[in-house]
């Protein structure tokens, strides 16, 4: 299964260190947010407090719902 794409019942794990300004405003209805369009948010690691992880990936929803990388944290 894609982790691109949430499971039926909803759950798609998640990194307890990714964060964006919807997740702030809105908590974990953040994608409900009329102003967060998929794609185009800005995330940002909360161990770097930068748009790269600690193992100097990117940080995005889709790459820190992976539970296969190194600096995954389950939310």
């Amino acid at each position: 299964m894609s982790n691109e794409n949430p499971a039926p019942d909803g759950y798609r794990p998640r990194c307890t260190n990714l964060c964006c300004k919807s997740m702030l405003v809105y908590g974990e209805a953040f994608e409900g947010d009329p102003e967060y369009q998929d794609g185009t948010a800005e995330f940002w690691c909360t161990r770097t407090s930068k748009c790269m992880g600690p193992d100097g990936e990117e940080v995005s929803l889709g790459v820190c719902s992976n539970p296969e990388r190194s600096c995954f944290k389950e939310f």
